[in-house]
């Protein structure tokens, strides 16, 4: 998002990076230019300074998208644990983590970073991370609660009872 204003520090230090970088790039007219926007506070030009186009992840999101990718790695890890009869009983498709919905979930773009640029959770790491599906955060959000029950109660295994509980949570 683009300030409407910026008070004479922030708009100080800013006019002396874009000056450090006029000295250390080669496109020395291009920091030239935002330094003399914020040195003179042409608040109509500050679109030029500030290229970042998307609002801050709120905390909210990002926690909870590391508590999702971290069910999902439970989930997995516990999926091998299970005997056959056990594994042929349960609906596996529902435990798998499918990615989050690009259009139209902050989820996705903070977990398409944090997996490929971060290298956080890597077993996601060559997976379209695009689910397509705007009802994928819902299915995850009612799982949580199960999952959290079961770190609470100091567990930090999943069983088979657990991943029932989880299929059914959806």
């Amino acid at each position: 998002m683009i300030p409407k204003t910026l008070t004479i520090t922030e708009r100080q230090i800013l006019a002396n990076q874009f000056r450090i970088l006029s000295k250390l790039e080669d496109n020395t007219e291009y920091y030239e230019k935002r330094a003399e926007i914020l040195e003179n506070g042409y608040t109509g030009q500050y679109g030029e300074v500030f290229l970042v186009d998307q609002e801050e992840t709120d905390y909210n999101i990002c926690r909870e998208t590391h508590d999702i990718l971290n069910m999902f790695r439970y989930i997995s890890n516990a999926i091998p644990n299970l005997t056959d009869e056990e594994r042929e009983s349960l609906d596996l498709d529902k435990l798998t983590f499918k990615g989050f919905d690009a259009n139209n979930d902050k989820h996705y773009h903070y977990t398409s970073f944090m997996i490929e640029k971060q290298g956080k959770w890597a077993e996601h790491k060559e997976m379209y991370l695009n689910s397509h599906n705007s009802m994928t955060i819902s299915g995850y959000r009612k799982m949580l609660p199960v999952y959290k029950n079961v770190l609470d109660s100091n567990r930090y295994d999943l069983n088979f009872e657990d991943l029932k509980d989880l299929i059914s949570a959806q």
